[in-house]
């Protein structure tokens, strides 16, 4: 009676769901955080999807597929069929990229042929010995075992590519590689999963095949790791060189303004002489209005307590000012002792470009308002950017795309992005009434300078 009940529970429900089952553990713990509106609706459904359809397909080769070649094929099409399905639930429960689905849904199949194949080593193993075994028998028990293998395997492998991949990796950037990857990877294990069912009949050619098999997985997972790791690189080092260009514009733009100072001084000195003039005391209050123009020309400096910012500040104000652009600061700088400086350069710098870019496209000038703030509040430091803006905003996954020529679309607010899931925040948009708002939320670190000033201010 119990070899029945366990034939019934491996045949009816083990083998037709366990895949699966799987896969959803890798659709809720390999997830990049964006989740849509719904979310728990939208993963509920995919479970329900992705356990039925295993169920039907399964139920069809069991069926209708009575040799072991034919069952071989379709269990490779089963295979190709789940991980279809997982792109589409990822794609439907968060908000990704074309690039990033392929990624993360290759990678979730290289995690399941993981935990699949070390199992398999396992009873093909105990298998050889003779030695009566959950490992090597199709049993309730048998099954329970795989499933803590599966989860063990799977939690070890979502938890050692998250310590090696901080943040989600600008996989857009990789697309041609991740397309190849999907390409040759997905075709392989097509071919190892009808292999593994056709040619693995015996204790000994089962052992090596798995084995093999194993260590083909584990070669694919350590090359996807491999590739967003160079994605991440390929975005630092892009960062790096706008770091790069804007200390040398900031440099320029000192120089130059010292020379201009030094003009400035010489004119004043024949200005004060003609003002002690007679002619010049009846005009001195043109010759006023001209000194007050110089001086406010030379008054767009910003000092705000943080050296890194006032040259950000500086920079975007004359720029402002050359457009035609009200900008409006309040910031105590301070509070942003924690981040770097080529953080911070990307982080006002983004921003503020892409204010700019909104602003520069409203036609009636005198709308044309940028307003920045930033303060620390109970523990966290919030930046507040809001700029006015007239043409449509191209919106991709709840995000604007620059409208310039280039690649790199939507660089700055994705760079923005990445530097708040660094310090445990967020960065979010919303667009209404001719206003497009940005929020980035900061958690400092313990200990930092915006950490004690939060204190203070609660």
């Amino acid at each position: 009676m119990n070899m029945l009940h366990d034939s019934w529970w491996i045949s009816t429900i083990d083998h037709r769901v366990s895949t699966a089952l799987v896969f959803f553990l890798l659709l809720m713990t390999m997830g990049n955080g964006h989740k849509k509106p719904y979310f728990p609706l939208r993963i509920l459904v995919s479970f329900i999807a992705l356990c039925a359809v295993s169920w039907l397909t399964r139920y069809w080769i069991d069926l209708c597929l009575t040799t072991t070649v034919a069952q071989g094929i379709g269990y490779s099409l089963h295979l190709l069929v789940m991980s279809l399905l997982y792109w589409g639930a990822y794609s439907f429960c968060y908000h990704t990229t074309l690039s990033e689905s392929c990624y993360m849904g290759l990678l979730a199949l290289t995690i399941f042929k993981l935990a699949w194949n070390t199992f398999k080593v396992f009873a093909a193993a105990f298998g050889m010995t003779g030695i009566a075994s959950v490992w090597s028998r199709y049993s309730v028990s048998g099954a329970l075992v795989s499933y803590l293998v599966y989860i063990a395997v799977c939690a070890a492998a979502s938890l050692l590519y998250k310590r090696l991949i901080h943040s989600n990796p600008p996989l857009n950037e990789a697309s041609r590689i991740v397309r190849a990857s999907v390409a040759v990877f997905l075709l392989f294990q097509i071919v190892l999963e009808y292999c593994g069912h056709v040619f693995t009949s015996a204790p000994d050619s089962s052992f090596m095949f798995y084995l093999c098999a194993l260590l083909y997985t584990a070669t694919n997972y350590i090359i996807l790791i491999t590739i967003a790791d160079l994605a991440r690189y390929r975005q630092d080092n892009e960062e790096m060189q706008k770091f790069i260009a804007n200390k040398m514009q900031y440099y320029q733009m000192s120089r130059d303004g010292i020379t201009s100072l030094q003009i400035k001084c010489h004119d004043l000195k024949h200005q004060i002489a003609t003002i002690r003039s007679k002619a010049g005391k009846e005009s001195f209050d043109k010759y006023i209005d001209r000194l007050e123009d110089s001086i406010i020309e030379y008054g767009t400096v910003v000092e705000c307590g943080n050296e890194t910012i006032n040259i950000v500040l500086t920079e975007k104000n004359i720029l402002c000012s050359t457009c035609g652009v009200k900008f409006s600061y309040l910031i105590d700088g301070s509070i942003f002792g924690f981040m770097s400086e080529m953080e911070l350069f990307s982080l006002f710098g983004n921003a503020l470009d892409n204010a700019l870019e909104g602003c520069n496209k409203v036609t009636d000038h005198e709308k044309r308002v940028i307003s920045l703030k930033a303060n620390a509040m109970n523990g966290m430091v919030v930046l507040h950017v809001e700029n006015s803006y007239e043409a449509p905003l191209n919106m991709v996954d709840d995000m604007p795309v620059t409208t310039k020529a280039g690649t790199g679309h939507g660089f700055g607010l994705r760079s923005i992005q990445a530097i708040a899931e660094k310090y445990d925040g967020i960065a979010t948009v919303v667009a209404e009434n001719s206003i497009f708002k940005l929020t980035v939320v900061l958690h400092p670190p313990e200990g930092s300078g915006a950490s004690r000033v939060s204190t203070q201010n609660q």
